[in-house]
């Protein structure tokens, strides 16, 4: 049962962080809702009451600065997969945003959420991980910047202060030459096996691969990084045999993160097929090519 005793709307956001300021934690900033309602409803939350963030004009829009991209954190997951300037500077971006949930939960949920609510599976999380992605937070006491993978501390965990609000994601565009692409194992609702995504960026010259950016999530706590994976494609060219060698080191690398957990075994084998899927596409595919 839903028995929240407080809801506040404010329309400001200096009011918002001092209304935040003097809850004592004890107030959860509210953006679409997809996943703390249902949380509220099964009185999984020790709170009082929410703030509403929807009215704050300041956490809203999609902008181009400079070669920055910047995201209001309501920017919801519709608007990411249809914005024309995600599709043609950051499509895996787009990518990601376009395999969430339903298209209700897409019209509804956003950025912001998707970060705070930490999911070893976020979508969208990895694809801003391999995007090298900022957050900006802000609280009565002022503002502080810090990169999307250093909030994540667990999962459902983060290092977001209670009374701090993510105003907005940032980060580079592309460089020229770049192919990104995400990927994501679907789950069938009548299996409770987890799914698996990647996001992947490489920037090539003079067809050399100089710089690759790999994400991996529900592979451990919270989406994050692969060194290895990236090393493996760094200085290369693109071709059938690195793809294998890729491939190979992705089923070594899951099962490293792993170990023995039960899922292992299976997601050894999954992550065979979405790697190989995923740099065919950006290797031999008609994947974009950001210019």
């Amino acid at each position: 049962m839903l028995k929240l005793k407080e809801f506040y709307q404010p329309v400001e956001l200096m009011k918002a962080l001092d209304i935040l300021a003097v809850a004592g934690g004890q107030l959860r900033p509210l953006a679409g809702g997809t996943d703390l309602i249902p949380a509220a409803r099964q009185g999984e939350l020790r709170i009082k009451g929410f703030l509403d963030l929807s009215r704050l004009e300041e956490l809203k829009g999609i902008k181009e600065e400079g070669r920055e991209i910047h995201l209001g954190s309501l920017t919801t997951f519709s608007q990411l997969e249809l914005s024309p300037l995600i599709k043609k500077r950051v499509p895996l971006l787009a990518e990601a945003a376009s395999t969430v949930g339903s298209p209700q939960i897409r019209n509804q949920g956003t950025i912001g959420g998707n970060i705070a609510n930490a999911s070893p599976a976020a979508d969208t999380v990895t694809a801003l991980i391999a995007l090298e992605a900022k957050a900006r937070l802000v609280s009565s006491q002022g503002t502080r910047v810090v990169p999307v993978g250093e909030l994540l501390c667990g999962a459902g965990k983060t290092s977001i202060q209670p009374q701090e609000i993510i105003q907005e994601v940032f980060f580079s565009e592309l460089p020229p030459g770049s192919r990104s692409g995400f990927i994501k194992l679907g789950r069938r609702k009548a299996l409770a096996i987890a799914r698996m995504n990647m996001a992947v960026i490489i920037t090539l010259e003079d067809g050399i691969i100089t710089r690759a950016r790999v994400a991996l999530g529900a592979v451990g706590p919270n989406p994050s990084r692969s060194q290895v994976l990236e090393k493996v494609l760094e200085g290369q060219k693109p071709a059938a045999s690195l793809l294998e060698e890729f491939t190979s080191e992705a089923e070594q690398e899951v099962a490293r993160m792993l170990g023995s957990r039960p899922s292992a075994p299976y997601k050894r084998e999954a992550v065979k097929g979405i790697a190989r899927d995923l740099l065919t596409r950006l290797f031999f595919g008609n994947g974009q090519v950001v210019t």
